[in-house]
């Protein structure tokens, strides 16, 4: 017989080997797990995120005084238009990622929500958590925190959460929170 699910040969009669079953269980029981410790959830700040597109802010503006140097005023006028249609577009969506976004620490995992997506990592498969804070960030005290799980990037199997608010107080207590559940 053979496991069904990642087909290693069974010494005994059953459906499933011994360490699928044991994955089976530790994925039960992080389910399980809701009593929720901290939740940190990212900003939205306007002014950052006109800062953060500058250069295309810029750019926008160089590529208009060409339109209107060389007397195309109507096409001036549609790039600008469609430059600040994308541009409002960008920004709500940037808007949205920042309200809907959250990650919620339990007693054994952290969950990264956002809306209808999810990622869940339990703290024994976290390998690192790190910080981002680039200049702006840092004068407006906010910065991304990524989650990098054991055998991966907080890109392929880890998640990070942008923009975190308030930012020392909150790397305090996502750190003292990481490590505390690590030891256990």
């Amino acid at each position: 017989m053979k496991c069904r699910i990642c087909g290693a040969k069974l010494r005994k009669e059953g459906d499933i080997c011994k360490s699928c079953y044991e994955e089976y269980c530790k994925e039960e029981a992080l389910e399980k797990d809701v009593n929720e410790i901290y939740k940190v959830k990212g900003k939205y700040i306007l002014s950052f995120q006109l800062i953060r597109y500058f250069e295309w802010i810029l750019l926008i503006l160089f590529i208009l005084v060409a339109f209107l140097a060389q007397y195309q005023v109507a096409s001036g006028i549609l790039f600008l238009i469609l430059s600040v249609i994308l541009f409002k577009i960008v920004l709500s969506f940037e808007k949205q990622k920042a309200l809907h976004t959250t990650c919620t620490f339990y007693d054994k995992k952290v969950v990264w929500q956002y809306k209808d997506r999810k990622k869940t990592l339990a703290y024994s498969d976290i390998k690192n958590v790190t910080y981002y804070q680039g200049f702006f960030q840092k004068l407006f005290k906010i910065a991304d925190v990524q989650f990098h799980p054991e055998g991966g990037t907080y890109l392929v199997g880890g998640f990070e959460l942008k923009n975190i608010p308030e930012f020392d107080s909150k790397w305090e207590k996502i750190e003292e929170i990481i490590i505390s559940k690590r030891e256990k």
